[in-house]
């Protein structure tokens, strides 16, 4: 059993990016640690079919094997649908009637997907139920990446909204699953939101990898090495020059 579970692990290891893409003008980071050998945890970066790039990140409620299967099957539809549309909004709807009608869901996804275009330095989103990523944009102005729809899976009939934002130079991202704001500690405190905010506000000057490294650590301290839930960080900076 422990060797299957290795195995799994490293197919599951397998079908995450081995490589960030090359974006123009904006640097990327990521990282995740499931809490136990496998986990329901995801991130993934794609090319929508006019060519812009695309990144998702997202969570099946729940952890361990079957968890993880559900991740799978995410995954590979996503790398099937994306480069067929032009609109996430438009990519979620249809992902949202596979899982409806072909996997019977005893839990659910949220996913965030977003598709940015370097050019105009616009990010289009649609956030099904996913934890609001942050914009941190000058002068310290936060905004929230808000949900756009329900979790992937809870209900067949919805229809999905997308919001666009466009960001600026120096303007710093980060997508994160709940196992960040959720993460405890011994007296059962959460890291929760403000902690989070803070954090990125001390390392916006800083790259995104640096940033990704202090919130990792952040969380080290504050929760210990063995997470409860599964984390998984992507962090974005657009070019001083951009």
């Amino acid at each position: 059993l422990e060797a299957e579970l290795q195995l799994s692990h490293k197919v599951q290891k397998g079908l995450l990016p081995q490589q960030l893409p090359s974006i123009p003008g904006l640097r990327l980071a990521a990282f995740i640690q499931p809490a136990q050998v496998v986990g329901g945890d995801y991130f993934d970066f794609f090319r929508f079919r006019d060519g812009a790039h695309g990144w998702a990140i997202a969570d099946v409620m729940g952890k361990g094997m079957a968890a993880s299967l559900l991740m799978a099957s995410l995954q590979a539809a996503l790398r099937i649908l994306v480069p067929e549309y032009e609109s996430p909004a438009e990519v979620v709807q249809r992902l949202n009637a596979l899982f409806c009608h072909n996997v019977h869901l005893i839990k659910f996804v949220t996913l965030f997907l977003a598709r940015y275009d370097h050019q105009t330095r616009v990010l289009e989103y649609c956030n099904a139920g996913h934890h609001p990523p942050l914009l941190l944009q000058r002068k310290n102005l936060m905004k929230w990446l808000k949900p756009t729809g329900a979790a992937i899976g809870l209900t067949e009939n919805f229809r999905f909204e997308m919001n666009a934002v466009r960001l600026d130079a120096e303007d710093v991202l980060l997508f994160y699953t709940d196992g960040v704001t959720e993460a405890m500690n011994t007296t059962e405190e959460e890291f929760g939101e403000e902690r989070l905010v803070e954090l990125v506000k001390a390392h916006a000057h800083e790259t995104p990898q640096a940033l990704l490294e202090a919130l990792r650590l952040a969380l080290q301290r504050f929760a210990g090495t063995a997470p409860r839930d599964d984390i998984t960080i992507v962090a974005g900076k657009v070019a001083a020059s951009a």
